[in-house]
């Protein structure tokens, strides 16, 4: 082999470049008897062509001298270069064909990727001249790298009908022989393989014995493809699924204590579109434990998929441990709506729940007593209840079911909701309903973080269903509502939710927030158009009724909002 010559060393380098040779310099080089020029002049070659219409002219003689050369990487180079030149066509099928065929495994993969290259420009020259049959035989070729070439050929080329048809024979080979592919190459076939479904009970329970040897690998990508394949085959048998998950969990595991954020990140996602893991996952619940080490979205991940391992046993420990990141500056927001969901799991949970969100709503940082009251919101249903009953007007129990923006849903509700008396006494229609139990220092606290002017500022609409949802638990309510009465100017959204939020305090506190709700009403329904006007007029609509609405609106509500003008002047 002779030497590259210094000068030539210099053109290669400029090739690599990327930058642009005369053509004459390029069939120099390619000429050259060195491998490496040879091969990198035939890249250049093929990048190049569709801008240099000389090269077809003056390198295909020696590309097609170079298609018959002994050694594999100096045919397997011309036959990709040969696919790629314009007005070739015949002599590149030829060379494609033989390619296909020949006794090295190298130039094989470089004769199905020619046939992409060569379909690029010669469409029909490929669809018409026997290069697909060529390329489906390959399909049983001895070298798993050529298969797969193979099958991202026909793929491109057949797109237009579908991709590759896999049929029964198809099927079972390239499953006989996946552990043979690489770990791209078996996620590749196993996404190929969902295109087929079995014919009867007796084949798919001989694919499936076919999964079973890839359920315990250690690849990621390989067992997540695994996994989606069985599910597309089991699709018609669902109790098959428990036991695939049984399988895969000691696979599961091991990838996650290797500790690889990206890898991690990638079986977590997956596992939390499985569905119910937590009867094969919750005894191993520590693999998905936070680390301090973690990057943030990692740390965010994990914090989604606990509450999907968790159960009455283990529940109070991952409490434990996600109650460091409730403060983290990365992840205090997921730590803190996992908390919510972990708080449901059972009573001792959402009291060790409940423990920490009194603390939280007393942070300094603003963002994190904002996600607490979010918190809270959720966790308020799972609240112990209260061991006596507590009577309650008809229009409490009403307001308890309604949320702030729920203006649509009574706008179809045909029973008008009579306005609560101020009296002491009580309600005519009342019924017995349990009420959840708040801790003293869960609703001073509350009250403490709603009072703050920074995180009414934030978090408008939060506070405002906050106060609406918790009225009856919160004394200063109507205070703080007063308050923030102003913020009625801020935007349409927030003035619906201040109207909403009058209403539910005004049916758990009439005495205290009459005046309050008139005022509120009277300034939304002079606003005509935006939400809160509509909201206004729902509710007030509602409210209407022969005694209780003379108590607070009357006959003319002109009259309540002049009453109101005075007070405030």
């Amino acid at each position: 082999m002779a030497p590259v010559s210094p000068d030539e060393k210099l053109q290669l380098a400029k090739m690599v470049e990327g930058t642009d040779l005369p053509t004459s310099d390029i069939v120099q080089l390619l000429a050259s008897h060195d491998t490496l020029a040879k091969k990198l002049t035939c890249y250049h070659i093929t990048n190049k062509c569709s801008t240099n219409s000389d090269l077809a002219l003056l390198t295909a003689n020696l590309l097609l001298r170079d298609a018959s050369d002994a050694n594999p990487s100096v045919r397997s180079a011309s036959i990709s270069a040969l696919a790629a030149l314009p007005g070739l066509e015949e002599s590149s099928v030829r060379a494609v064909t033989s390619a296909l065929s020949d006794q090295s495994a190298v130039v094989r993969r470089a004769g199905a990727v020619a046939c992409v290259r060569l379909y690029s420009h010669a469409s029909q020259s490929v669809l018409y001249c026997g290069l697909v049959d060529s390329l489906y035989e390959g399909l049983r070729d001895s070298d798993p790298i050529v298969i797969t070439n193979c099958i991202l050929a026909l793929d491109h080329i057949l797109q237009k009908e579908g991709g590759v048809v896999v049929n029964k024979n198809i099927a079972h080979y390239l499953l006989g022989r996946i552990m043979q592919f690489s770990e791209c190459n078996a996620v590749y076939v196993l996404t190929l393989l969902l295109r087929y479904a079995p014919k009867s009970e007796e084949e798919l329970i001989l694919l499936l014995n076919g999964l079973d040897e890839l359920f315990l690998s250690k690849a990621s990508a390989v067992l997540i493809a695994t996994v989606k394949l069985f599910l597309h085959w089991t699709q018609d048998h669902p109790h098959l699924k428990k036991d695939m998950l049984e399988m895969i969990q000691p696979s599961v595991c091991k990838i996650l204590s290797q500790n690889v954020p990206e890898i991690s990140y990638f079986m977590l996602e997956f596992l939390s579109t499985l569905g119910d893991i937590q009867k094969i996952f919750s005894s191993h619940y520590k693999y998905f434990l936070v680390r301090a080490k973690d990057p943030g979205y990692l740390k965010t991940r994990k914090l989604e998929v606990l509450p999907l391992v968790s159960t009455e046993c283990n529940v109070c420990c991952l409490i434990e441990e996600v109650k460091p990141y409730c403060s983290d500056y990365q992840s205090f927001r997921s730590a803190v709506t996992c908390l919510g969901a972990l708080a449901q799991v059972s009573p001792a949970a959402c009291e060790l729940c409940v423990s920490i969100l009194i603390t939280l709503l007393d942070a300094p940082t603003e963002r994190v007593v904002i996600a607490a009251l979010e918190c809270l919101l959720k966790v308020f249903n799972s609240l112990p209840m209260e061991n006596k009953s507590v009577c309650i007007s008809k229009e409490l129990a009403l307001s308890s079911q309604l949320s702030v923006g729920d203006a649509d849903t009574l706008e179809h509700t045909d029973e008008s909701v009579p306005l609560p008396s101020t009296s002491t006494d009580t309600p005519k229609s009342e019924t017995s309903k349990p009420l959840p139990e708040l801790p003293q220092d869960l609703t001073k606290a509350v009250t403490r973080a709603l009072s703050r002017g920074t995180v009414q500022e934030m978090a408008p609409s939060l506070v405002l269903r906050v106060l609406g949802r918790l009225a009856l638990y919160l004394d200063s309510a109507p205070d703080i509502l007063q308050r923030m009465s102003s913020l009625s100017s801020s935007s349409k959204a927030i003035h619906a939710d201040l109207v909403t939020a009058a209403v539910r305090i005004f049916l758990s506190r009439p005495a205290q927030s009459q005046l309050l709700l008139a005022a509120i009403l009277s300034k939304a329904l002079k606003t005509p158009g935006e939400p809160a006007s509509r909201a206004a007029l729902v509710y007030s609509a509602l409210l209407e009724g022969p005694a209780n609405a003379a108590l607070l609106l009357g006959a003319d509500i002109h009259h309540v909002a002049l009453n109101t003008h005075d007070c405030e002047g």
